[in-house]
């Protein structure tokens, strides 16, 4: 009996997995505004999800006729707002950017506390000369000749 029931589920189960949609094609259902529901009954658990800058970020990785394809829908307040491939921020906000006018911002600050040492280091000096009487003159001897009087 067990026999003649494997061959008809075995049949049954491969028509089904023949019948699968590609999960590109899945993820052209998802539209902006949905709710994070919605994206979950059509494509299922992410791959990857994080928080990031105020917004939950879920990342799809599937593969469709051996190709490779990253996802990504972007939620603010449970909606979708950005849908997509991987998300790559604009040039002048990415972390190397960030870094290079950190680094120059730094070299400047850098800069300007050695002149701030500089000037202290010389206005220390110019302390200490003036309390020891250094920078005047403090008593001019008169001579007079001995001889001569």
């Amino acid at each position: 009996m067990l026999r003649y029931l494997s061959i008809p589920l075995m049949v049954l189960f491969l028509g089904l997995t023949a019948c699968q949609t590609s999960m590109v094609k899945q993820f052209d259902k998802v539209k902006l505004g949905m709710e994070k529901d919605d994206i979950l009954e059509i494509m299922g658990t992410p791959s990857q999800a994080q928080r990031f800058h105020g917004k939950d970020r879920w990342k799809y990785v599937f593969y469709d006729k051996r190709i490779r394809f990253e996802k990504e829908v972007h939620f603010f307040e449970g909606n979708a707002v950005y849908i997509g491939d991987k998300f790559e921020p604009p040039v002048e906000l990415s972390a190397a950017k960030i870094d290079q006018k950190n680094e120059i911002a730094n070299q400047a600050a850098i800069a300007d506390e050695a002149k701030e040492v500089q000037a202290a280091r010389k206005a220390y000096s110019s302390y200490e000369e003036e309390m020891r009487g250094n920078d005047r003159v403090r008593f001019v001897p008169q001579y007079v000749p001995v001889g001569n009087q």
